[in-house]
């Protein structure tokens, strides 16, 4: 392969992104796959946003994440195929330039909620945080992404085979087209 691919999987908190992402490696050879997540700044760092009412920081913004040390590690990657997963990657303009393909995760906010309740963060999020912080940020996320043309939509409540499916008939189609 002459051109590495890069492949976003981008979109709402609890849609399936890592589970899609992390299930790549069963189909294609020389994957790599950074998770934004790796990426946060430390609790006590300057780039954290406070939200004193919740004694909490907004860990759902693009400034809670080390954009720069992910952008070192997207450089330093040699595989065929990289996958960047993370709710907020398409908030950093240089990740949707070297974007090949884009998957955003969409979610009701009902649904979202169902299965964000259910998960244990550390540290702990406070009740309210994902009415009053959490979901917004991923409402203002949608906004800017809904009208990009080459955005491929996911819809969290099909099934992770289904969606993954999706996304490997995507890559197996870029990589014929590639080839041409």
């Amino acid at each position: 392969m002459a051109k590495r691919l890069v492949v976003v999987i981008a979109g709402v908190t609890c849609g399936g992104k890592t589970t899609i992402a992390n299930r790549l490696t069963n189909t294609f050879n020389s994957i790599s796959i950074l998770h934004q997540d790796d990426f946060y700044y430390t609790e006590y760092d300057k780039h954290l946003e406070s939200i004193p009412e919740l004694n909490y920081h907004a860990w759902d913004k693009i400034s809670a994440y080390n954009m720069d040390k992910m952008m070192i590690a997207i450089d330093s990657q040699t595989s065929d195929i990289l996958v960047l997963e993370g709710i907020l990657l398409l908030d950093d303009i240089r990740i949707f330039n070297l974007a090949d393909l884009i998957f955003f995760t969409v979610l009701d906010k009902e649904i979202c909620w169902s299965r964000r309740e259910t998960r244990t963060y550390l540290p702990p999020e406070p009740p309210g945080y994902f009415d009053k912080y959490a979901w917004p940020e991923y409402e203002k996320h949608l906004e800017m992404i809904k009208n990009k043309t080459n955005v491929i939509f996911l819809n969290g409540v099909d099934s992770i085979d289904f969606n993954t499916s999706v996304v490997v008939n995507q890559i197996n189609e870029l990589l014929l087209n590639l080839k041409k």
